[in-house]
């Protein structure tokens, strides 16, 4: 009984939220660590429990979590800059750990986590009274984050990085970093944040993952993050102009329609998911994404002078 009381407080942290106050990046070269709160042995990169800062799920290797491997590390070969980096390795989490932490991932990737798993995200945890925090605030329009990263993929696997600023938990703008790419090296990772909408941002996700977060992830891929960085606009901007200045029909629709404007100059349409991910582009009027998921989608029309932006309903 002991042990279901203490497993249910572990899933208490998905459902328990608090608002962040604004700061800044935190500990954007990982030189910041302590030791796990639940298993000293380990360390995590960021000032303790019930802080902001970088998270990861070291401690589901507390025996009342499930007892899964570590999954990060902090390194001082190799490193970038300063003196540590982060480890990152997928692992197999045991059916315990992984039933209290696969809804987790509602937040950062809109499903379910898999049982395959090595992640590094941003945001508080507190373990003492079942807080859980996704992200950190951030009240200023972003243009890209930036990081540096080696890669060691066991197969086809794929390391990805996802970034996501919302409004009131209503995505604002985001963008995706994916690699299958093995490296001898340190490489940067540059993400372009791609709006959908004119509203200021509260809060920004930041998510690493060592294996692809929507396909099968294989154990034993490895990457190396250092100095992790992000841009603002260099000159204040317009980024989107009125939604009624970009017209969709049928909307919702079957994942076929047409977009049309007033603008007379030549067109391109791009669709986005709600992680930024460019899914589709074309220089027709019509637009066929019958084969993506069923959702909401955004849609940009550049004509060579503005970005016109509107929300699709595919069903």
């Amino acid at each position: 009984m002991k042990l279901n009381l203490l497993i249910l407080s572990f899933f208490a942290l998905s459902l328990t939220m608090q608002n962040a106050t604004s700061q800044p990046l935190i500990n954007p070269d990982f030189e910041t660590w302590t030791n796990d709160f639940l298993v000293p042995s380990a360390m995590n990169p960021n000032s303790g429990n019930n802080t902001f800062g970088w998270w990861d799920y070291n401690y589901f290797n507390s025996g009342i979590a499930g007892s899964s491997p570590i999954s990060l590390t902090r390194v001082t070969n190799p490193v970038y800059s300063g003196t540590y980096a982060v480890r990152l390795e997928t692992v197999v989490y045991t059916p315990t750990s992984w039933n209290i932490y696969k809804t987790w991932g509602y937040p950062f990737i809109f499903h379910e986590y898999n049982d395959t798993l090595g992640i590094l995200f941003n945001g508080k945890v507190n373990v003492n009274n079942q807080t859980f925090v996704p992200g950190i605030a951030c009240a200023q329009k972003l243009t890209q984050f930036k990081f540096n990263y080696q890669y060691q993929p066991n197969g086809n696997d794929t390391a990805e990085c996802r970034v996501l600023l919302l409004s009131a938990g209503t995505p604002v703008a985001g963008g995706t970093f994916k690699t299958g790419v093995a490296t001898s090296g340190w490489q940067q990772a540059t993400i372009d944040f791609i709006y959908v909408n004119g509203l200021t941002p509260d809060t920004l996700f930041i998510i690493f993952s060592s294996s692809s977060l929507d396909y099968a992830p294989r154990a034993g891929s490895v990457l190396w993050i250092d100095n992790a960085s992000y841009s603002y606009p260099t000159r204040v901007e317009q980024v989107l102009v009125k939604e009624n200045d970009i017209f969709i029909s049928p909307n919702p629709s079957n994942g076929v329609f047409t977009v049309q404007s007033q603008s007379k100059n030549s067109k391109t349409i791009d669709v986005y998911n709600l992680l930024g991910d460019k899914i589709y582009s074309t220089s027709s009027n019509k637009v066929d994404i019958s084969q993506s998921p069923k959702g909401v989608y955004f849609v940009r029309l550049n004509d060579g002078e503005r970005n016109f932006t509107k929300k699709i309903v595919v069903q």
